[in-house]
C-alpha cells in the first residue's frame, strides 16, 4: 500500500514510485497486479429486497455476502476474509458482483487503499552496496535536473538569437546565428531579476532554529536527525514523517526557505560537523 510504505520508509510518493520503477530495472522485484484492499458500499435499496432479486446459489451467495459485511449507520464494509472462510466466496466474484449491483443502481460503491503487488525475483543482492547505487543514481538525476533548469534560466535571459540556442541544444548546429523573429533578435532581451539579498547564514542561530526538532525527532524513534532532514524542516520541504512529528508547528520549520537548498544543507552539514 504506497500510502503505507511512503508513511514507513519517510519516502514521499512520487520518489517512492521512482524507486520501485528502478527496483524492476535491475531486476529485483516485478509488478504482478493491483487491487483495491477496501470496499465498502451504501444501500440504495433495503438487504431484503437486494437479496429477493436472486434465486439459488446466487440468493445464497448475495445472503452471505450481506450478512458478513459490517454495517454502521449509513456504509457497509466488506469482509473479504469472513467470507472466504465461511463461503469459500473468491475476492473476484464478491468486486463483480458489487461493481454489478452498482451498475443496476441497488448500492453506491467505494473502494479504498490500492494495494500494489510485486513479486520478489532476486535474494542475492546485498542491501549496503544497492542503496550505495540507488543513491548514487539519484544524486546523479539531481544534479542533471538542477542543470536543466540552469540552462533553461540561462536561455531566458539570453542575448543571444533563441532559436539558435535551442537549437545547439538539441544539437543542430547548422541554425542560423539569427533568426530575426524571437524576442532578443526583435532587440527585446529578457532580464531576470536578481535573487534579494539575504544574511549570511553564518550568522544563523543553528541550535535556536534546530534544537526543537531534532529533540522530538530522538524523542520519536531515538535516533539523530541528518543534514537531509534537517535541510528539508529549514526549508519548509515537508516529508511523510514531518506530519507524525508536527514538524509544522515547531520553531525554525522553513525559516531559511528563501535560501537555495543546497546552500543550506552545506552549512547544516558544517553545524552537524563542529
Amino acid at each position: 500500500t504506497l500510502n503505507a510504505l511512503s508513511d514507513q520508509s519517510n519516502i514521499r510518493q512520487l520518489p517512492l514510485k521512482t524507486l520501485l520503477v528502478q527496483l524492476e530495472l535491475r531486476g529485483i522485484i516485478a509488478p504482478l497486479f493491483a487491487y483495491f484492499a477496501e470496499y465498502r458500499f451504501k444501500y440504495l435499496v433495503e438487504p431484503e429486497a437486494l437479496v429477493a432479486k436472486f434465486e439459488g446459489e446466487r440468493r445464497q451467495f448475495v445472503e452471505a455476502l450481506v450478512a458478513t459485511s459490517q454495517r454502521a449507520r449509513t456504509w457497509s464494509t466488506v469482509d473479504f476474509d469472513r467470507l472466504y472462510n465461511e463461503h469459500q466466496a473468491e475476492r473476484a466474484r464478491v468486486v463483480k458482483a458489487l461493481d454489478f449491483f452498482q451498475e443496476r443502481g441497488w448500492i453506491e460503491l467505494e473502494s479504498k487503499q490500492m494495494t500494489e503487488v510485486y513479486a520478489s525475483l532476486r535474494s542475492d543482492w546485498d542491501t549496503g552496496s544497492l542503496a550505495d547505487e540507488l543513491h548514487g543514481y539519484f544524486k546523479r538525476q539531481e544534479a542533471s535536473e538542477i542543470g536543466r533548469i540552469n540552462a533553461m534560466l540561462a536561455l531566458f535571459a539570453s542575448d543571444s538569437c533563441l532559436s539558435q540556442r535551442l537549437a545547439a541544444y538539441f544539437g543542430d548546429h547548422q541554425a542560423p546565428a539569427r533568426c530575426g523573429h524571437c524576442s532578443v533578435c526583435r532587440g527585446q532581451v529578457a532580464r531576470l531579476p536578481e535573487p534579494a539579498a539575504l544574511p549570511a547564514l553564518e550568522g544563523k542561530d543553528f541550535a535556536a532554529l534546530c534544537s526543537g526538532f531534532r529533540q522530538r525527532q530522538h524523542e520519536y524513534d531515538g535516533r539523530d536527525a541528518g543534514a537531509e532532514s534537517l535541510t528539508r524542516f529549514l526549508c519548509g520541504i515537508a516529508t511523510p514523517i514531518f506530519t507524525r512529528l508536527k514538524a509544522r508547528n515547531l520553531p525554525g520549520f522553513a525559516a531559511l526557505e528563501d535560501y537555495p537548498y543546497a546552500q543550506v544543507r552545506d552549512w547544516v552539514s558544517r553545524q552537524l560537523d563542529l
